[in-house]
């Protein structure tokens, strides 16, 4: 029996192209590309993200809380052929709910000399 690649998700489902930008078209019409797949997870309820900013004692935006309202992160995939092997390349993921983690202002996070917003609103320049 001849083994068939999963559904390619990304064509199917216009919100997922969106997501990813456009690279699962770009990918599957690539040289080469085989198995592009993607892993959408069920719609976060609300009750998650407020418990999520509850936790983190801050707001999420608007446009990512509606990103969770449609899935709850994603996980897609893409392999190369090389002669008659298939070799994993590629990996794009976005966290689920649980596995989102806040960045403080930390100097773990930065660059020694990164510009901050607070430099860009001080910029009197032209």
């Amino acid at each position: 029996m001849e083994k068939t690649s999963p559904p390619l998700l990304g064509c199917n489902k216009p919100h997922l192209e969106k997501l990813t930008l456009g690279i699962t078209r770009i990918l599957e019409s690539s040289p080469g590309v085989t198995e592009v797949t993607i892993l959408e997870k069920a719609p976060a309820e609300r009750h998650m993200i407020s418990s999520w900013e509850q936790k983190n004692n801050c707001m999420m935006p608007e446009d990512l809380k509606n990103f969770y309202l449609m899935t709850n992160g994603f996980h897609m995939t893409w392999s190369v052929k090389l002669d008659e092997h298939t070799i994993p390349l590629g990996n794009m993921a976005i966290n689920s709910i649980s596995k989102l983690t806040q960045l403080n202002q930390s100097s773990m996070y930065s660059l020694p000399n990164a510009p901050t917003l607070a430099d860009l609103e001080d910029d009197t320049h032209e």
